[in-house]
């Protein structure tokens, strides 16, 4: 849990652990407001920008969001590590987050694929809520710096994870990847490879990519 975190309700903990206990369940992830209360998080969207982001951006925290999927526990290919609970097990056997190749960016969702490939779900739950003042400490990336060692963590994500990052099996890929749309606002034209997604799930889970 990062440091910028604040809890906004009772039991917000015991959802996410009530979750956490069904064992085909790998990793678990809240729902996290800026301080507005519009939605910062919503679980990780993979294709945007050719690479993450995240899902549910811009809505306000009592919009349902079409299919109400701003107000519905689900399953996704990735939540942010600011406040995110794994098994100890689980971590280790992954040997962790990959902090040379990714010191500050992506290495939340390095580990969220990690944990897809050892066949273990990733639950998003709207009913575990906390503020996310983003990038309080850090600071946002805007010095040559820091844009510079950003590019170099995403190409190193794309060559680590290739296709994967492009096929998000839980988003259908008729809809496009607009983080600015509210995900499901438009139409993805042409529509991506409907045939290939399961595969590459499979593919993934088939190897330990550490």
């Amino acid at each position: 849990m990062n440091n910028d975190i604040e809890a906004l309700h009772d039991g917000w903990l015991d959802e996410i652990v009530s979750q956490l206990m069904q064992p085909s369940v790998g990793a678990v992830g809240a729902k996290l407001l800026w301080p507005n209360g519009m939605v910062q998080h919503g679980g990780v969207l993979l294709g945007v920008g050719n690479v993450a982001g995240h899902f549910g951006n811009r809505l306000a925290d009592s919009d349902w969001g079409d299919h109400g999927r701003n107000q519905l526990v689900q399953q996704v290919s990735g939540c942010t590590a600011a406040c995110l609970f794994l098994r100890r097990q689980d971590y280790i056997e992954m040997n962790g987050m990959d902090q040379h190749s990714f010191p500050v960016a992506f290495n939340d969702v390095d580990l969220c694929l990690k944990i897809l490939a050892l066949g273990k779900k990733i639950i998003w739950t709207p009913y575990a809520k906390l503020l996310h003042a983003e990038s309080a400490s850090r600071g946002h990336e805007d010095t040559p710096q820091k844009k510079a060692r950003s590019w170099r963590e995403i190409e190193k994500l794309r060559k680590k994870w290739g296709l994967a990052l492009s096929e998000d099996f839980s988003y259908h890929p008729s809809l496009n990847l607009d983080p600015n749309s509210h995900a499901f606002g438009g139409l993805s034209i042409p529509p991506r490879n409907r045939s290939i997604r399961i595969s590459r799930l499979r593919k993934l889970k088939s190897t330990k990519n550490y």
